[in-house]
């Protein structure tokens, strides 16, 4: 007989939350990068660490506890390895740079060196992984940009001019 995980369905927090934190120290990473490597949300990761109201959060969703087990030093060389597109890199970088960050900034942010991000934002290319666009995406989260409007619109106009 097979057991039906719904959403619904909660575990205890605390292991959770201190494997965010051991990957967090490990690996350099902010955290909301964690959550986005992770395919959980930032509010559920930030809520994990800051807790609410004063107070630690007691349990967590049985989905995102499996989404945050999964996401592993491995997991996260693995993307460190896996091209991503300069394109969608480019625009998010430019949405950070329009809200007054700091090119050197954005580069380390991204996890690139300063020259590496100008030579981008100017439009050249540059080797492009997915957990750098992913570390971008939570840039622009922390800066009030939202990564999947920037995106979607980057995707877009690619989609019209071609």
């Amino acid at each position: 007989m097979s057991t039906i995980i719904t959403a619904h369905d909660w575990v205890d927090a605390a292991p959770f939350r201190a494997w965010v934190r051991q990957l967090v120290s490990d690996t350099g990473l902010p955290w909301r990068a964690i959550a986005h490597a992770a395919g959980v949300t930032s509010a559920t990761v930030h809520a994990l660490l800051a807790g609410r109201n004063g107070h630690p959060v007691r349990r967590l969703r049985q989905m995102d506890g499996r989404l945050l087990l999964q996401l592993d030093h491995q997991r996260l060389a693995a993307l460190a390895g896996e091209p991503a597109s300069c394109d969608s890199l480019r625009a998010l970088a430019w949405s950070l740079g329009l809200r007054g960050c700091r090119p050197a900034e954005i580069a380390e942010f991204v996890g690139v060196d300063a020259l590496s991000i100008r030579n981008l934002m100017a439009g050249g290319s540059i080797w492009c992984s997915r957990l750098q666009l992913l570390r971008a995406e939570a840039a622009c989260e922390a800066w009030g940009v939202d990564p999947k409007r920037v995106l979607w619109a980057s995707t877009a106009s690619t989609r019209l001019s071609a």
